[in-house]
Parts: C-alpha cells; sequence; structure tokens
C-alpha cells in the first residue's frame, strides 16, 4: 500500500482532489522503481496534471519529492535531485 502519510501535512490540506489523486498514484507507482524509472513516472504525472489545467505547487512538489525519495541512500537522492534540476531548467 502507498505511503499516505503526505496527506497529514498542512500544506497539503486544500490540495485540489484531482491533484491529490494524482500524487497518490504516482507515489504508489513510484514504490520500489530505480530513479530511472522515476523519471517518466514524473513526466506522465505531470502531463496528467497539465492535461486538466493544473500543476503542482511549490510546497506539493516538495513533499511529492520528499516521499519519492524518502528510502533512497544519499547517493541516489543527490541523483535524483540533479536531474530533477536539469529537467526544470529546460
Amino acid at each position: 500500500m502507498a505511503d499516505s502519510s503526505f496527506s497529514n501535512n498542512p500544506k497539503m490540506k486544500n490540495v485540489d482532489p484531482r491533484k491529490l489523486a494524482i500524487l497518490m498514484e504516482l507515489i504508489k507507482e513510484a514504490q520500489g522503481k530505480s530513479i530511472d524509472k522515476l523519471i517518466p513516472l514524473l513526466i506522465s504525472a505531470n502531463k496528467k496534471l497539465q492535461s486538466q489545467n493544473l500543476s503542482f505547487t511549490k510546497d506539493e512538489t516538495e513533499i511529492l519529492i520528499e516521499m519519492l525519495t524518502k528510502n533512497m541512500s544519499p547517493k541516489e537522492k543527490a541523483r535524483f535531485e540533479m536531474l530533477r534540476k536539469l529537467m526544470t531548467n529546460r
């Protein structure tokens, strides 16, 4: 079962239910995946959001990244962060 402890975070209190559904789906699909497999999942989630004229806020993105990287080693987290920065600086 996907970890939904992020939903208890005050920053998530007023999240649009459509975004929350995409967020929960992404976290569920991402469990146990390598960094290389996470990137396509993130891109897919972003496309779903865009198709509904939605986007994650900075707070929502931070919580998502926290959830996706919480079981990663420091080396994996650093690699993920590097890839994320490359993706956002297009």
